[in-house]
């Protein structure tokens, strides 16, 4: 947003103030100046002249040679404004003037010298006007500087808009000038407004309102406009500020948004009779005011006329069927209030982002219709002195916003703020900012402004806001905060998922994924997962989501889709929420989950699988401590192997699973990998049964590892072997563990089992007597379960 220091000095005085210290306080106080531009700085030189003869050009036949006199000299000047005619007074721009950054230099234009140009408003940068040089119709000294007369030296803020997203009484010039005034302590000069109570008497206007979203509509007519066009400053400060001036009573609507924020539309009233908001039905087209025709949505806010014909999107734009034209001379003037939501949402349906929406979605205060008009009225009459008011103000206020009173005392002010503020300091800080602020006993009562009141400030927190950036933030010392320091115990469940997490990431090279928890709804119909939403979204257009997933391995196989193309493998996990289920009172059942996803173009599924079982093992043995089932795979989803995967128990609970994913989920996310995952309760890990855990020493001595091969019946399962195992007793140290398991047709009913055994002595170097005592007690301890070396 733009902001003339010009237009600004309206209504503040800050002489004596450096541009630099403006910028620096308004940016440590109130919101970030982009930057700024001297506006004038490239037209230098150019004076008031007038035309005393125009001769036709020998060699053209739309170029003129004008005598021009500067007051002091006579010079010839090549023109091709179609408007030149004698006695016409313009703007000159003679040798050695800039214009646009240019200087000017004599020319020869088909022949003929130039000693000079004559400037249109948009060559001089001071309006939109084009069609020809710049007629001016007022008495002024030949010769004179057109700065002397026009405004044209100025300074323009840029204020970032995100800034003042919060602020909607900053989105015009008065608002901030209020905020200059309290922050140099200078006066705030009141708005000269028309008086509306004069027109009490008069006939009252037709204004419906049938919108909830419509909060106020402020209406008056006016006829008798005769004056067709702004005068130059209006025009100047329009451009200056990104606007284009187009004529007179357009000008004035968005001359008003810019200087007090209240968006204004005018209706040719000769077309526009009355005013009924209303609600707009399937199907509504309004061409608006560039000739675009527009689709409004339904249930959005439309103004129409009184035969309901639709002339306005309501806070967005108008139509072009009643809009104004050079030949209106009577209009309807609208000042209305919208709800911010519904013209944010209404505008993005549509595709149509404006000035006025702008304003409009930053909650804008009902209390400005019925000033914007007045200040309209008053300024329309400055420049068009014959107008008449042919009706009262009709004014249909449906929604008022609650006065809000705030009791804030300077105790609570000093405390939060780190410095003794009294309370004259903060009455006399929140009177400058419009509050209006009484002492009850020992309490502050603050009544908020309505401009401040909409979305802005509600709590004593906001209060202390004010007071601190008005005070000055740079006036604060900064202070270490004397506090009580006590240690914290960290809570054991963040302590386990760290633990897990730099396992993973330090031991086994793992990368960790921080995902939404979404359920992505779109990826997993197109891969064939079927995962439940318990809780679903209101709004389920964005990027295929449905609701919050209730299981983590889907988002793990997307992540791991979207990388595919990167690597040739993949190791990744997460430790994220998800929503299991519903209690009894309706309410969200969240839990903590581990999912880990291997995915290979060079490793087995065998070699994953078991992977993913010596993590697992791992992180339930070494972290949790705590004792885990494998087997069955009765509840497995169904995105899982049906015969290569496998539950996890605890306490004869299933907590998760894990294995090989199915082959035609496989195949739809990538042929190439073999994919492995894994899904997990963490949570359910810490109320597990605890192993038996017993502190031994380590050998010193050489270990030696020994492998056997035995015949299994393919009906026994893995769990039973290792608690076989646990009743073995020796005096050496022992382990072992799975290293193989082969298949074949050859073997009949069984399977071959390859297991590996590292053995060791606390005492000394094993001997081959040891190991053959071992190895023979080894053996008979497995023929117990029928276990018999492979031939």
């Amino acid at each position: 947003m733009y902001i003339s220091m010009n237009w600004i000095k309206d209504f503040v005085n800050l002489d004596g103030i450096e541009t630099e210290e403006l910028i620096r306080k308004f940016n440590l106080t109130t919101a970030e100046i982009e930057g700024y531009e001297h506006k004038g700085k490239d037209t230098q030189g150019v004076i008031f002249a007038r035309i005393e003869k125009v001769d036709m050009h020998p060699n053209s036949d739309h170029l003129h040679v004008l005598a021009v006199n500067t007051g002091t000299e006579i010079l010839q000047i090549v023109c091709g404004a179609p408007n030149v005619r004698e006695n016409m007074t313009v703007c000159l721009a003679p040798i050695g003037s800039m214009v646009g950054g240019h200087k000017m230099t004599k020319a020869k234009l088909a022949g003929v010298e130039s000693f000079g140009m004559c400037c249109s408003e948009e060559e001089l940068g001071i309006g939109s006007d084009n069609t020809g040089i710049m007629d001016i119709n007022f008495p002024v000294a030949l010769g004179a500087n057109i700065k002397t007369v026009f405004p044209i030296d100025d300074i323009v803020f840029e204020v970032d808009n995100k800034s003042l997203t919060n602020r909607p009484d900053l989105w015009g010039h008065y608002g901030i000038a209020r905020e200059f005034a309290a922050m140099f302590n200078r006066e705030l000069k009141i708005l000269e407004v028309d008086n509306l109570k004069d027109y009490e008497n008069l006939p009252s206007l037709s204004v419906s309102n049938n919108s909830p979203d419509c909060f106020r509509y402020s209406a008056l007519s006016v006829d008798n406009v005769t004056e067709k066009y702004s005068d130059q400053t209006m025009k100047i400060r329009l451009n200056y500020c990104g606007m284009r001036d187009i004529n007179l009573l357009t000008d004035l609507t968005n001359y008003l948004m810019l200087e007090i924020g209240q968006p204004m539309h005018a209706f040719d009233h000769e077309i526009v009779k009355g005013i009924n908001v209303n609600m707009a039905s399937k199907e509504t087209k309004i061409l608006t005011l560039e000739g675009e025709e527009h689709e409004v949505p339904e249930g959005a806010t439309i103004i129409c006329d009184q035969n309901n014909t639709p002339v306005a999107i309501a806070g967005i734009k108008g139509g072009k069927l009643s809009g104004i034209s050079d030949q209106t001379t009577s209009l309807l003037l609208e000042s209305a209030c919208f709800d911010c939501k519904a013209i944010r949402v209404a505008s993005t349906a549509i595709g149509l982002k404006t000035d006025a929406s702008q304003r409009y979605e930053k909650s804008l205060d009902p209390e400005m219709t019925t000033l914007a008009i007045a200040r309209l009225v008053k300024l329309l009459k400055l420049r068009d002195a014959a107008v008449k008011v042919t009706s009262c103000l009709t004014d249909v206020y449906t929604k008022k916003y609650p006065t809000i009173v705030i009791n804030i005392t300077s105790d609570f002010v000093s405390k939060r703020i780190g410095l003794n503020i009294s309370d004259n300091d903060i009455i006399n800080i929140l009177t400058k900012l419009g509050f209006i602020v009484e002492k009850v006993n020992n309490e502050l009562r603050v009544v908020v402004p309505s401009y401040r009141a909409t979305k802005d400030i509600s709590l004593r927190e906001d209060l202390v806001e004010e007071i601190a950036r008005s005070y000055g933030y740079d006036n604060i010392e900064a202070k270490p905060i004397a506090m009580e320091v006590k240690s914290v115990e960290q809570n054991y469940e963040h302590i386990y998922e760290y633990q897990t997490k730099y396992l993973l990431a330090e031991k086994y090279g793992m990368n960790e994924v921080h995902s939404y928890l979404w359920n992505y709804i779109d990826f997993n119909k197109r891969v064939g997962i079927n995962q439940k939403s318990y809780v679903s979204l209101v709004d389920d257009s964005n990027a295929g989501q449905s609701g919050i997933r209730s299981a983590l391995a889907p988002t793990m196989l997307k992540v791991m889709e979207e990388n595919r193309n990167s690597y040739q493998d993949i190791q990744i996990f997460e430790v994220g929420r998800v929503i299991t289920g519903l209690d009894d009172n309706n309410l969200a059942l969240e839990r903590p989950h581990l999912s880990i996803c291997l995915a290979s173009q060079t490793l087995s599924n065998s070699d994953l699988y078991f992977k993913l079982k010596e993590v697992l093992l791992d992180i339930t043995e070494n972290i949790y401590g705590t004792k885990i089932e494998i087997g069955a795979n009765d509840c497995m989803p169904t995105y899982m192997h049906p015969v290569n995967s496998t539950n996890i128990f605890a306490n004869e609970t299933n907590i998760g699973y894990f294995g090989i994913l199915h082959p035609s989920v496989k195949l739809e996310i990538d042929k190439r990998f073999n994919i492995a995952i894994l899904e997990v309760d963490i949570n359910s890990l810490l109320t597990a049964q605890k192993l038996n855990l017993q502190v031994k020493k380590v050998s010193k001595f050489q270990d030696v590892n020994i492998d056997y091969t035995f015949l299994v019946p393919k009906t026994m399962k893995y769990a039973q072997l290792e608690k076989h195992m646990e009743t073995f007793k020796a005096k050496l140290i022992w382990s072992y563990k799975l290293t193989d398991i082969y298949e074949s047709e050859t073997l009949g009913d069984y399977v071959s089992w390859t297991i590996k055994y590292n053995i060791c002595s606390l005492d000394k170097t094993l001997s081959s007597k040891d190991i053959d005592i071992f190895n023979m007690r080894m053996l008979q301890h497995m023929e117990q379960i029928g276990l018999k070396l492979k031939g």
